[in-house]
């Protein structure tokens, strides 16, 4: 008899920073052996990757890799021996396995002439705080090509390309430091037509102006700047990922050198300005 659940996972989703989303899942019960699938509910294609913990490999059955597009599920993804379950209603699936889990499609081809715009409002002028390779903490795969632009708590953040909203974090007023807090900067993160995916971190509390799903065309007002995170200061995190949240390098409309020199200030003169559409009476 198969009896199904349909209960919600945290799972830990490793992007420019790492945050919990709430990802779905099914479980059924079958034969003495719990099976249970997951659900992709984000408008971006997830890779999964699943691995026993050392205390539970030697009955934790998983299916260790799925690229998994939106709604689309895993299925069979984890198979656990119902002897080892107290409640099957409710599973603590990270007693079982370790997840990693990356927005994006490895076989996405990325426009690497593509020129962005600089995301904040035309005439505005910022000095770079931290640019491509910075030591502070621009050294990893996933910050590798990240700049930090030094805007100050409130300014507007603009969309430095077209794309689709898939991800928005406002709810956080905590900073610290330290990579500990990683997981507070508010952010939101935008795909693009050729799967790339732009991050805008440390967003400020209830900061974002755009909501999941939305579609958003170049330099449109998306959200606040503030301080959350792990920061040392009010700034923007401005990167740009590929599948397996690796970061890759890009170049604004008018720059002239492989990277922004940090320490300088950048004027935006270049890119549309936003006039929003009139809307339908």
């Amino acid at each position: 008899m198969e009896r199904p659940y349909f209960i919600g996972l945290i799972l830990l989703i490793i992007n420019s920073y790492c945050f919990g989303q709430s990802v779905k899942r099914t479980t059924v019960l079958k034969n003495d052996t719990v099976y249970i699938s997951f659900v992709n509910p984000f408008l971006v294609p997830l890779e999964l990757h699943l691995t026993p913990l050392d205390s539970t490999k030697g009955f934790t059955k998983v299916n260790p890799y799925g690229l998994v597009k939106y709604k689309d599920t895993l299925k069979n993804a984890v198979a656990l021996p119902i002897s080892k379950i107290k409640d099957t209603s409710a599973i603590d699936v990270t007693r079982f396995i370790e997840f990693k889990g990356t927005f994006g499609d490895p076989n996405s081809q990325i426009d690497k002439d593509y020129r962005y715009s600089l995301p904040f409002p035309r005439g505005k002028r910022y000095k770079i705080v931290q640019s491509f390779g910075g030591k502070f903490s621009h050294y990893k795969t996933h910050s590798k090509y990240a700049i930090d632009i030094g805007t100050q708590i409130g300014d507007t953040i603009t969309a430095a390309r077209p794309g689709t909203v898939v991800f928005v974090k406002e709810d956080s007023k905590e900073y610290c430091r330290s990579s500990k807090c990683a997981d507070k900067g508010n952010k939101i993160i935008v795909v693009h037509d050729d799967g790339s995916l732009a991050h805008y971190v440390h967003l400020d509390f209830e900061g974002a102006l755009v909501d999941v799903g939305e579609r958003i065309e170049d330099s449109q007002p998306i959200g606040i700047s503030g301080m959350t995170g792990f920061t040392t200061t009010p700034h923007l995190h401005f990167v740009l990922l590929k599948a397996g949240s690796v970061s890759i390098p890009f170049k604004f409309k008018g720059q002239k050198r492989k990277k922004l020199k940090q320490g300088r200030y950048y004027k935006r003169v270049h890119g549309p300005s936003w006039i929003p559409a009139p809307k339908n009476d």
